[in-house]
Formats: structure tokens, C-alpha cells, sequence
């Protein structure tokens, strides 16, 4: 079928692009190229990919893998079904023939630019919020950006600090509108909603004595997020609204973080009301992802690579790359291109069908946002199969016995974990497995509360990208964060508009 060779000839561009970027030298070598090319050629589901296939160039029978030339003629053979770009794929595939290196560059002239400037204030505010940007210093030298839904009226409110995962930003609560994100409906809801951005995402990116484009800067992983960055934005938040404690709720590295901070600072569990961490990521040794049990056989190899090349950051070429193909599927008139980006995901978090990718307008404007080696890494050494725990990061054993005094990392002391913790659960997250979940609820010792979404399919993205996960997580957290502190009712329970008006932003 037409639509079904538009996907694979698609597909086939990207990994060629990843191929020449690779060749290129385009910021992160060969082997991270490969495995980039992979990931773009996992097929969306066994009958499409079957159906593509049949519809497709017919491919040779040959065992020889194919030249670069070979590669561009199977791409070429499916270019009439792509009449509005017709011309400019076939220009661009002429020239990667000759020069990787020019074909990139052209590729990504012709993909759109992107707005990085986008922020959570900017995106409420066009919502019809009044936002303010807060910016906190943490111990060790860093400045995180704090967007906060700025309060109506004299009242006081309960605060509630939201903390976001991997490679994602505050946005990431903002991305599915005014009416159904998290943010928003905590406003709504009568809360007072802060927002955090951890240090290496695309608004954290200052340091006292340092500049990002330092290697030093990028040494960090999710438990620096969780030691310095949390306690930071917590007392920031303490400070300005004068209350003694706050509401947190997270996603993913956002969750992972909190049990970081609340079992190595035991001090903080008596500065948080109430925690509600969605697809706690903490211990991966039971996931049943590709991507991730592909990333862990090669560790050996991509950590000293990583080392080597000193590719100490993801906010790089990579991703912004990646960024502006999206934006460049949204952009062509061609039906089915974005689905790319379902193939993508899938195969990280497992199939999604939640995710409304045509419903997602900021979604791909600022994710992925960026943040460090060290905190894949981190996840990596706690996915080894077949065992238990939540460990410290792994530094080597000489540098383990100078920190830890062993040349093993230390587990996470999770029993020091005494404030009140609401899980919330999905049943096809395939990182989050239930293994590893019965880990970490034997363990901590807050522990109160576990709740699964109720769809089967509900998978780790949708807890904040997924259409339904204002029915299905937010509103039953909501309702769970009214056992812990009065709130006033929502200026909205009577259905009117829930625009507020526009003020004047703080620094």
C-alpha cells in the first residue's frame, strides 16, 4: 500500500542520514550511528512492516550488505509515492552518494528550525496562565529554573513542586493543553504549581564556575538531581510561599530522584507533605525493554567511547537532530510520516497507543531536552538482569573505594524513606516491571499507596504524553493529594473558562 511504503521509505532515509552522519564524524561516531539506525528501522508492528515489505523496492538476495549506492536506489524506488518532496529527496540522496558529509548539512537546511526558546511560562501563558520564572542555586554551583503558575488572588495555597524524567524538561507537563495537563489542573484544583527544570536540560544550563561547553560540568548523573537539585527547588519553594512543606509529584528520573534525596537527605522527609511519583524508574534489572537491554549489552563499550570522545552531554547534535526531523515529519504533506516517531518510542517504552502524536503541538518543540551521560549510565548499572537492588553510581572500583569506601557501589538506604509515598503504576510499562516495583515497596517504608492505571495498554510515556492520562492518573492523584492539605475549591468545578489573566512575569 501507498501509506505503508511512505513509513519505510521513510524509515530508510533516517537510518541513512544516521549512517552518514556517523561517517560524517557528525558528533558521535560510527557505533552510536549503528545503533541510532537501528533504532529507526524497529518495525511498528510485524503485519505493517510485512505489508511495507511487499509494497517496497524488492530488496536482493544477496548476503553482502549494501553500499551506500545499494541504499539509495531502495530509497529512490520509493520516492513516487512522495510527490511533494519528490525533488528534494532525490537531490539530497544524489549528494549523500558523493558526500555524506554536504548531504547532512543539506538534510538538516531543509528540516525546520526549532524554537528552543520555548519555556513552561511561555507555553501557560499561552494557555491563558500567569506564569513567573524562578531561578535557585543548589550547594555544588548549579542554577535551575523554577516556572511557577503564578496564584490569583490573597489566598494561600498549598504548593506542589512537579519534577520531570529523562530527557524531558518541566514542558513535559504542559504538552497535552490547557485542559488535561497536570499542571494546569493542579492549578485548577487550587494548588499553588511549581515547576522544575534539573540541572542539564535545556533551562539549567548555567553554573557559578563553570560553562557547559566545560566536561566537568556534564559530571553528574539522576542522583546529583536528587542530593543537590530537589532539596534546592524544595526550600526555594518553602522560602517563597511560607509554608513548611510541599507536595511533590514526578515522573520517571523525577521519581527516581525523590527516593534519592529523601534516602541519602533523611532531613527532607519532613519537608514534603505527600509524594506521588508516576513509573518510579529506580531499579531497571527486570525490564523488558529493547532499547534498554540493547544499551546495557553494549556499556562496555559506549561508556568508554562516551570517555574518549569526551561526549559528556545528549543536549547535542543528537538530539537536536532528532528534534528537527520530527518537526520536518509535522511539516511534509505526506500522511503516516509521523508514526516515525511512534516506531521510535516503541522502542523504549513498548507499544503506545495513547499517545496522540498529532495532539501534541509542544511536545517536540522541547523534548527530548537534553541532560548528561551519566544519568543513562546510572540507569544501565542498575539494569543488570536477573537481580535486585538500587544502587549508587558506578565509578570504577578505585574511584568507588575513594567515595564509598568499597569498590562496590553502595545500595540506596530506601527504608529512610518515611514520608508518605503514592505510586501510580502501569500495566504495559515495560521499564517499571513488577519485579522491580515489589523492590522498591518492600522497601520504603512511606510507602501507602499503589495505583494502576486502568487501561492494560497504559505504558511509561502516557503518564505524561498519553490522550487519557487526566482520567486515568491525574485526576485519582488529585483527589490523593486532598487527603494531606486543604485547598480552596477549583474556581472551575462549574465548567466556566479556565483562562486566568495574563501579569507581569518575576525574575
Amino acid at each position: 500500500r501507498g501509506s505503508d511504503v511512505v513509513v519505510v521509505c521513510a524509515q530508510v532515509v533516517m537510518v541513512l542520514l544516521a549512517l552518514v552522519w556517523g561517517a560524517a564524524g557528525g558528533g558521535v561516531g560510527v557505533p552510536s550511528a549503528l545503533l541510532l539506525a537501528a533504532l529507526c528501522m524497529w518495525p511498528m508492528s510485524a503485519g505493517l512492516m510485512a505489508s511495507a515489505t511487499a509494497s517496497a523496492a524488492p530488496t536482493s538476495s544477496s548476503s553482502t550488505p549494501e553500499t551506500l549506492g545499494e541504499l539509495v536506489q531502495r530509497v529512490r524506488a520509493g520516492l513516487p509515492h512522495l510527490p511533494p518532496v519528490q525533488h528534494t529527496m532525490d537531490s539530497l540522496l544524489d549528494l549523500a552518494a558523493r558526500s555524506p558529509s554536504a548531504a547532512m548539512l543539506k538534510a538538516m537546511e531543509w528540516m525546520p528550525e526549532l524554537d528552543d526558546g520555548v519555556t513552561s511560562a511561555d507555553i501557560l501563558r499561552s494557555y491563558g496562565y500567569e506564569a513567573e520564572e524562578h531561578f535557585v542555586w543548589t550547594e555544588d554551583g548549579y542554577r535551575l529554573r523554577l516556572d511557577r503558575v503564578a496564584p490569583r488572588g490573597p489566598e494561600r495555597r498549598q504548593p506542589v513542586l512537579l519534577a520531570h524524567g529523562m530527557q524531558t524538561a518541566s514542558p513535559s507537563f504542559l504538552v497535552l493543553g490547557k485542559d488535561k495537563s497536570l499542571a494546569t489542573m493542579l492549578s485548577d484544583a487550587g494548588y499553588d504549581v511549581w515547576l522544575l527544570n534539573y540541572r542539564g536540560t535545556h533551562y539549567s544550563m548555567v553554573h557559578r564556575n563553570m560553562t557547559a561547553n566545560e566536561e566537568k560540568f556534564w559530571k553528574f548523573s539522576f542522583h546529583e538531581h536528587g542530593f543537590y537539585d530537589n532539596p534546592a527547588a524544595i526550600d526555594h519553594v518553602l522560602q517563597v510561599t511560607g509554608f513548611s512543606s510541599v507536595l511533590y509529584a514526578s515522573h520517571s528520573m523525577g521519581s527516581t530522584s525523590f527516593m534519592i534525596m529523601a534516602s541519602t537527605r533523611p532531613e527532607y522527609n519532613d519537608k514534603i507533605l505527600a509524594a506521588h511519583l508516576m513509573a518510579p524508574a529506580g531499579p531497571l534489572h527486570h525490564h523488558r525493554s529493547p532499547f534498554v537491554g540493547l544499551l546495557y549489552a553494549v556499556n562496555n563499550v559506549t561508556q568508554p567511547m562516551v570517555d574518549a570522545l569526551h561526549l559528556q552531554h545528549t543536549a547535542s547534535f543528537t538530539y537536536r537532530f532528532l528534534r528537527r526531523f520530527a518537526a520536518m515529519l509535522y511539516s511534509l504533506p505526506v500522511p503516516g510520516l509521523h508514526q516515525l516517531l511512534y516506531g521510535f518510542t516503541s522502542t523504549i517504552v513498548g507499544h503506545n497507543r495513547e499517545m496522540d502524536y498529532y495532539g501534541l503541538p509542544y511536545f517536540w518543540k522541547t523534548i527530548p531536552s537534553g541532560g548528561s551521560w551519566g544519568e543513562i549510565f546510572h540507569y544501565e548499572q542498575n539494569a543488570k538482569p536477573g537481580v535486585q537492588g538500587f544502587r549508587q553510581y558506578d565509578h570504577g572500583k578505585k574511584r568507588n573505594v575513594e567515595l564509598y569506601g568499597s569498590d562496590v557501589p553502595p545500595l540506596y538506604e530506601l527504608s529512610n524513606i518515611r514520608a508518605p509515598v503514592h505510586f501510580y503504576l502501569g500495566l504495559n510499562d515495560i521499564l517499571c516491571a513488577d519485579e522491580d516495583m515489589a523492590y522498591l515497596r518492600a522497601n520504603i517504608r512511606g510507602l501507602v499507596g499503589v495505583q494502576y492505571a486502568p487501561d492494560p495498554g497504559f505504558n511509561h510515556m502516557d503518564f505524561f504524553a498519553g490522550r487519557t492520562a487526566h482520567r486515568q492518573v491525574y485526576l485519582p492523584m488529585i483527589k490523593a493529594m486532598g487527603q494531606y492539605a486543604a485547598v480552596p475549591a477549583s474556581r472551575h468545578s462549574d465548567g466556566a473558562d479556565n483562562a486566568l489573566d495574563v501579569g507581569q512575569e518575576e525574575s
